[in-house]
């Protein structure tokens, strides 16, 4: 049996029925896939800035402390030996540290048609017909979102389009992204999907190759 939604306009009106791809949009929950792309998507993210410094960088020490024997002390060679105060740091955290993480493609797209299927049932998407805006304004953008009810969401498109993403960059509870750039993370951080027709078509042959 073949999964159809509405397809609505910006006015909230409905305007046909879609039929949905069952290798997507009743893809199994597979919470292990999407908890393993959310990781990696944030450790990708991640930047190395903590940093110390170890003997061979700590500044000081060339010449050694005192001699070798006679002094009725222990033996030094240098004061920047971990052991002294001031001295290198053994192990620690340095900015060269890569947190990047890796895994398949086909595990990846599995994790996103496992969330897009949960995300659907959940009634959380709403698939609206391709629209234009003639110029830039957030007003409008924001009466858009209004009359969709949309209170926390974000609109996928097929590809950038400057007037619609320049209209909403300032508006902190939506999001503008393409098909090829939205993240896992924001699937899950926004309350709403909004999906155009021609970005649907994209996803599911991106999802499906």
């Amino acid at each position: 049996m073949s999964q159809t939604a509405e397809l609505i306009n910006i006015n909230n009106e409905k305007v046909d029925d879609i039929v949905l791809n069952e290798a997507i949009f009743s893809f199994p929950l597979n919470e292990v896939l999407i908890k393993q792309y959310v990781l990696l998507t944030q450790a990708n993210k991640r930047l190395g800035l903590a940093s110390t410094k170890n003997r061979k960088i700590v500044s000081g020490g060339g010449k050694k402390p005192w001699k070798q024997k006679g002094t009725g002390r222990a033996r030094a060679g240098s004061s920047r030996s971990p052991l002294w105060k001031g001295g290198g740091v053994i192990f620690g955290p340095t900015s060269e540290r890569n947190y990047n993480m890796d895994m398949p493609k086909k595990a990846r797209k599995g994790a996103l048609k496992s969330l897009f299927a949960e995300l659907y049932k959940g009634k959380k998407i709403t698939f609206i017909e391709d629209f234009e805006m003639s110029d830039i304004k957030t007003k409008s953008m924001v009466n858009i979102f209004k009359t969709l009810n949309i209170n926390k969401g974000m609109l996928i498109l097929p590809e950038n389009d400057d007037n619609i993403i320049k209209s909403a960059r300032n508006l902190y509870k939506y999001k503008i992204s393409t098909v090829d750039n939205f993240n896992i993370v924001d699937l899950l951080k926004y309350e709403n999907i909004i999906i155009s027709k021609s970005a649907l078509n994209k996803l599911e042959v991106k999802l499906l190759q």
